[in-house]
This record gives C-alpha cells, sequence and structure tokens, in this order.
C-alpha cells in the first residue's frame, strides 16, 4: 500500500513536469478562458496604422473604434474581412466568435458640379429669369405668387410631393423679398408632379385644395395662430404606405412664445390628398432639440428610416448637424428611437441628448439622400457663415463625412439671397441613367423656388 507521503511525491513530481499554459502572446480565447476575442484593424491602404479592440467572444460588437477615417479626396466605405475589401464586417450585425483582423475600405469622393438654373418652378414669368421655362405659373393657376423651400419626396403612389414654405397670392411682388404685404398667406402648400423630364421643369399635374375651390393651393395645416406662428415644413418621407411630413412650429410675432415652438409630423393616408395632425400627441421636438429642422431618408434593403436635424430657436442656421434613425412602424414612438453617438460609436436609444455632431459648421435646410448608383450618401444644405448651398458624401451614414464643398454661392449674382435645397429623389435612383442631378433652391429677392442642375462624378 502507498503512502499518503508518496503520493504527495509522485503529485509533485507531476505537476513540476506538466506544460505550462501562458495567458500572454498568441494564446486563444478558450486557452485563456477570459471569453474575450481580439478584432485587429487595419487602415489599409491609407496607411499601416493598426489597432485592436477586444469584445466577448460569441457576441456582437454593438460599436465602433472612434478612429479618424479622412484621407484626402477619398472616404472611408466600411470595414471588411480582407484586405481587398471584398467581404464585408459589420459591427453592429456580425458576430465574432474568434480572433479576427479587419480592414478599412476606401473609395472615391462623390462631386457634384453646378451647371446653373433649369426652371422656374414657382410664381410668375419675372425678373432676371424671364428666359427660364415657367411650366406651372403657380401665381395663375393656384393662387401661388410667392413662396419658398420645395422639399420633394416619393410618395406610395409612385408621384412625388413638393412641398413649400410661406406661401402668398397672386398679388405677391418682389420688394426685398420674402414674406411681405401680399394677401393669402399661407404657412405651406403641396404639389405634385409625376414627370421626370426636367428639360421641361419640375412640372405639377395639381397642387392641394380644397375641393370646391381647385384653384387655391390649401395648406396642408392650417395655423392656429394667425399672426404668432406659422407651420414650416422642414422634410417628408414616405414610409409604409403613408406620408409623414415633419415640420416645425415657428414664431413670427413680435411677441415671445418660446415655450410654444416645437415640431412634429402630420401624416396622410391617401398619398397627401388628406392631412392628419393626430402626431403631435404622439411625438415632439421642443425648441432646443438638434431634431427641429430635419431631412429624412431611407436606403433599400436598410428597415431604418434616418433623421439628419440641426437646431431651430436660437441654434436655427447656426447649428451643426445630428443624426437619428428609426424603424418605419416606429416613426411615432420617439421613445424607440436610436441617436448616433461618434465618440462610443453606437447608437443609443432614446436619449437624443447623446446624439453627438456628424455634419460641423453651420448647417440650415437640408435634404439627404441615398445615392444608389454611386453608393454614397449626399446631405446638402445652406451654409449660413459661407453664404452657400453646401453638400458633404459618406459611404455610410455614420460617416466619416467628407469635407464641405460649396455647389453654389450667394456671392455669384445668379444666386443672391440663396437658401434651401433640395435634391429630387429621381436622381438618386439605381435606374437613373444620367449623371445629372437636379434639386430645388429658394432665393429670397424674388421668393420662389427654382430647379436648379448638377453633374455627379466619382473623383479619380
Amino acid at each position: 500500500m502507498i503512502s499518503p507521503r508518496s503520493i504527495l511525491r509522485l503529485l509533485t513530481a507531476l505537476l513540476v513536469c506538466m506544460p505550462v499554459f501562458s495567458c500572454q502572446g498568441n494564446a486563444s480565447p478558450d486557452e485563456s478562458g477570459d471569453g474575450k476575442v481580439t478584432i485587429t484593424m487595419h487602415k489599409n491602404s491609407v496607411g499601416a496604422e493598426s489597432r485592436t479592440m477586444e469584445v466577448a467572444k460569441g457576441t456582437v460588437p454593438g460599436r465602433e473604434p472612434n478612429w479618424p477615417a479622412v484621407y484626402e479626396d477619398h472616404v472611408m466605405t466600411g470595414w471588411y474581412r480582407d484586405k481587398e475589401c471584398t467581404v464585408p464586417f459589420d459591427f453592429f450585425t456580425d458576430v465574432v466568435d474568434e480572433n479576427i483582423e479587419i480592414y478599412m475600405g476606401w473609395g472615391p469622393e462623390l462631386i457634384l458640379t453646378d451647371k446653373g438654373k433649369v426652371a422656374r418652378v414657382t410664381g410668375k414669368t419675372q425678373g432676371a429669369d424671364v428666359s427660364l421655362v415657367n411650366p406651372n405659373r403657380t401665381d395663375e393657376r393656384w393662387n401661388v405668387g410667392g413662396t419658398d423651400l420645395g422639399i420633394i419626396w416619393e410618395m406610395a403612389s409612385g408621384e412625388y410631393g413638393v412641398l413649400f414654405g410661406d406661401s402668398y397670392g397672386s398679388d405677391f411682388r418682389p420688394s426685398g423679398g420674402g414674406p411681405g404685404g401680399a394677401g393669402d398667406w399661407r404657412s405651406n402648400v403641396l404639389g405634385f408632379s409625376e414627370s421626370t423630364d426636367f428639360s421641361k421643369g419640375l412640372v405639377f399635374s395639381d397642387m392641394y385644395h380644397e375641393p370646391l375651390n381647385t384653384n387655391r393651393a390649401a395648406p396642408v395645416i392650417v395655423r392656429e395662430n394667425y399672426f404668432a406662428f406659422t407651420y414650416i415644413p422642414t422634410a417628408a418621407i414616405s414610409l409604409d404606405g403613408k406620408e409623414y411630413m415633419h415640420y416645425m412650429y415657428w414664431e413670427v410675432g413680435d411677441r415671445s412664445h418660446d415655450n410654444q415652438v416645437y415640431s412634429s409630423y402630420v401624416v396622410s393616408e391617401n398619398s397627401g390628398r388628406s392631412w392628419s395632425s393626430s402626431c403631435k400627441g404622439k411625438i415632439q421636438f421642443d425648441k432646443d432639440s438638434y431634431f427641429g429642422m430635419v431631412a429624412l431618408a431611407t436606403k433599400p434593403g436598410d428597415e431604418y428610416c434616418y433623421m439628419m436635424g440641426a437646431r431651430t430657436g436660437a441654434g436655427y442656421r447656426k447649428s451643426t448637424a445630428r443624426l437619428a434613425r428609426f424603424k418605419y412602424q416606429d416613426v411615432l414612438d420617439k421613445s424607440k428611437y436610436e441617436f448616433w453617438n461618434s465618440s462610443r460609436g453606437m447608437w443609443i436609444q432614446g436619449d437624443e441628448t447623446k446624439a453627438t455632431d456628424v455634419l460641423d459648421g453651420t448647417v440650415g435646410e437640408m435634404s439627404l439622400m441615398y445615392f444608389e448608383q454611386y453608393d454614397r450618401w449626399v446631405a446638402m444644405y445652406f451654409d449660413s457663415a459661407a453664404y452657400a448651398i453646401c453638400y458633404r458624401t459618406a459611404a455610410r451614414i455614420t460617416g466619416p463625412w467628407s469635407m464641405e464643398h460649396a455647389i453654389c454661392r450667394g456671392s455669384d449674382s445668379r444666386y443672391s439671397q440663396l437658401y434651401g435645397s433640395y435634391i429630387h429623389p429621381a436622381c438618386a435612383k439605381a435606374d437613373w441613367k444620367s449623371n445629372e442631378v437636379y434639386w430645388t433652391i429658394s432665393l429670397w429677392q424674388p421668393y420662389n423656388v427654382f430647379l436648379m442642375k448638377a453633374e455627379a462624378s466619382l473623383k479619380k
């Protein structure tokens, strides 16, 4: 029989002879027993820099590294599992089961080049633009002599809706521009368009009107307080067969009503032929929100609608832009909105104060569009500091976004007192067989809207 002391000596000898496994160096997560895996990230062709991050094995990372990624005339197109950038990696959907290496992909920047005015969209033919085609003559047909904005979206019917801001009757005369002494002031009006032959202009088939008065464009939202406030549309989108118009309730009187300034939605279930203001009781953004003035956009195959926003109130046209997203069915449930936080590299649900800047500078009225044929996002906006219509591009909605480019400036006599900039969504579709991009601009002096043309190209 072996004594206990002999057994102890035998065990000690065995332990001395066993190999030692270290948690350092190249040990796998299974060997280390810490349940972590490492993602090694390479900047790829634009630099040799690499970084690492650890995540729990078998999980989706759910966040991206806060790693600046701007390189001359290129934009980051995403993360990939191979150095040739053919197999995408997504921090928000891909499960990581083992140590992996991923690579930044890079592509050329999308450039827009101004090609001038194409047509007058609203008002009568007059002034410096008498040579432009004017297919709508809104002053004669719908009693709209002066207006602005021209926000365009594709409706469920296949038509295009075109929203305008404060609008005045056919007696409107440019006199310093903007709202003046003209009659029949309406906070917002809506046009319907079917044609995409833009050589003939942005042609309306009709405007939203009252059943018994087809010759007067009616407001989508009728003002509650005629003298103090106005309802200004900022964006519109079609989701699950319904049309949603985002608007800001804006003070125009001399008295201060800051506690009443807000933004919300109205909705139409019949392609813009009637509208309900029931959304206000479900969702609202206050005067200090970065989503008081927004752009709305979707991407084919993506389950989210994206909202890029800027401040109104004291921040109007002095704001940076921030980003939110929501699933189509959650458009009226603010608690389910997710806000992009770039410093943490993640979407944060239900707390808009966690949103961080995606566009710096000064962002005014804006449009956001995903161009399918170029696989690029474009944000176009009025920059009051630069006094120009500017744009930035990105391969991913969260960025990194390109540097700011001016497509046209107010210092150019053709575009003096410019603002507003809204891309026509037909030009962003995969089946758009042209590099031409059409968009609307507002000019304060004539206080009317014009159709513009640009040419798109990927920088070589």
